[in-house]
């Protein structure tokens, strides 16, 4: 059978976006969460179920719905734990995610905005990134992904198999992430919008049928998410937004990978860049205003919607009550691609082109240096594993300064006598409830505890922890107490990772 032009190019995409996702797949350090995800994955369904709505002062243990820890159970069970087969489940929800975006960029815009959509989803660093990590955000793009077309389809054909691919699809995007009713919320204000500007309420009820269906699939988990939301309340590390995170959002969608620094070198560029897209993007909707007719301009502002009231809305509710994360805006980003390749559709073919291989050019440059990326939080714990197999003592003990070193290490290797101290309670990084602790088998302790009885002591702190302390004008209290009781006999340093040798 002979594939057509347009079947070819989304095969070539989807292929480019595949070889993207694996470069690297196995390489690229293990950090805390997916270590998490991947320990707490191994475990029974109880016992997730046990860590994560056990409640704790009124609040669940956890902050996140179960979806995808039970996908990675079970797809673990066919494919092993391994950082590979872990990881590789995340490509899979990445890389599926490709012909859906051309599919609802096609059933709006045409076929050149989906083939240029679905080209920048494949090159984008941010969708690479959580394509190649063991976390739900890729998860969570692509149930909404399939979710809005199923939901395109029906605007446009009004048959039935589209409105129960939206609902389904739909409850999936909600059990993968709570943040995922903020896309809804977003549609939910569209189609009200809509009706009252056609007076048309075809479209309107039918939402609302939907919504009330997603609801009913949702039920066993939404009357948790309360309590999950006090969680929130009790202790979370994610800071109120400001106008410097929508632009860090911009840089994210554009260029940047999240969880880690762009290079120091590139990033007024990079920064220029990401002003310029929405700049472009306003200015092409600004020219091309008069020349579109009511459906295009329907269907454009849909688009706009998707891409900007999810951001608009965690940011306001934020500004209340933080629950702001870029990455948890996977869907706005799918969408706001539509949008730039809406834009580099319209261009002059030569000023499109051009814009199209300079930014392309741009997010291939910061690729290698996302690939290689070796420090907090993704700091050579493989490595530092290794070096105290071989150098560690029978009697000795390991001690991390907290949980973000010591689960990458103990994925690592479960043999070494290792353990970590327990946050603060009530701070922002004291996440890891008891019931959690309890299902992973895995306990926080004090440092005096840890080190009774030890004569020798390797004790493990992120640079990051230290110079915190510094900034603040004090002592890193865990490291005082050990210089205060031992003497430290040597210190390595492994990228930002400082392993410190004690002796009694």
């Amino acid at each position: 059978m002979k594939l057509s032009r347009t079947r070819v190019a989304v095969l070539v995409v989807t292929l480019l976006a595949f070889a993207l996702r694996v470069i690297y797949l196995n390489d690229r350090g293990l950090w805390y969460d997916e270590a998490f995800a991947i320990l707490y994955a191994s475990r029974s369904f109880a016992e997730m179920v046990y860590g994560t709505l056990t409640q704790v002062g009124g609040a669940a243990a956890d902050v996140h719905p179960l979806f995808y820890y039970f996908s990675l159970h079970l797809w673990m069970q066919v494919a092993g734990d391994s950082v590979l087969a872990a990881r590789f489940l995340s490509v899979f929800f990445g890389v599926a995610a490709i012909p859906i975006i051309f599919q609802t960029a096609r059933a709006l815009f045409g076929r050149r905005v989906a083939i240029a959509a679905a080209v920048i989803v494949a090159l984008a660093p941010f969708h690479i990134a959580y394509s190649q990590e063991a976390r739900m955000y890729v998860q969570l793009g692509f149930w909404s992904a399939l979710a809005l077309y199923g939901f395109v389809r029906f605007w446009q054909t009004g048959r039935a198999r589209w409105w129960f691919t939206f609902v389904i699809a739909g409850a999936g995007a909600l059990y993968s992430h709570n943040l995922a009713s903020a896309v809804f919320a977003a549609l939910g204000a569209w189609t009200i919008f809509d009706a009252l500007r056609t007076r048309a309420t075809r479209l309107l009820r039918a939402t609302i049928l939907a919504g009330a269906a997603m609801v009913v699939l949702w039920l066993p988990w939404l009357v948790v998410v309360p309590s999950q939301f006090g969680k929130i309340e009790q202790a979370y590390w994610v800071p109120a937004p400001t106008l410097t995170t929508l632009i860090q959002t911009l840089l994210v969608f554009a260029f940047d990978f999240d969880n880690a620094a762009p290079p120091a070198a590139l990033l007024p560029i990079l920064l220029f860049g990401a002003l310029l897209v929405p700049t472009l993007v306003i200015f092409e909707v600004v020219r091309r205003a008069r020349t579109l007719d009511h459906l295009a301009r329907t269907r454009l502002a849909f688009a706009a919607m998707m891409a900007v009231l999810p951001v608009v809305l965690l940011f306001a509710i934020s500004q209340w009550h933080s629950v702001y994360i870029i990455r948890g805006l996977m869907p706005a980003f799918l969408w706001y691609a539509i949008l730039i390749g809406w834009m580099l559709a319209g261009m002059p073919r030569r000023v499109g082109g051009a814009v199209a291989v300079a930014f392309g050019a741009t997010a291939l440059i910061v690729l290698p240096a996302y690939y290689t990326y070796a420090e907090f939080p993704r700091s050579p714990f493989e490595t530092v594993a290794q070096t105290l197999q071989a150098r560690a003592q029978p009697g000795d003990v390991i001690v991390h300064d907290n949980k973000l070193s010591y689960f990458p290490m103990y994925y690592y290797d479960r043999a070494l006598a290792q353990t970590f101290i327990a946050d603060p309670p009530g701070v922002g990084s004291d996440t890891l409830a008891y019931p959690t602790q309890q299902a992973l088998g895995l306990y926080a302790t004090s440092l005096s505890q840890a080190t009774e009885n030890k004569s020798r002591v390797w004790f493990v702190i992120f640079q990051d922890a230290l110079d915190q302390a510094k900034e603040q004008g004090r002592a890193q209290s865990n490291l005082a107490w050990l210089e205060q009781h031992y003497r430290q006999i040597s210190l390595e340093r492994f990228n930002d990772l400082n392993v410190y040798l004690f002796e009694r």
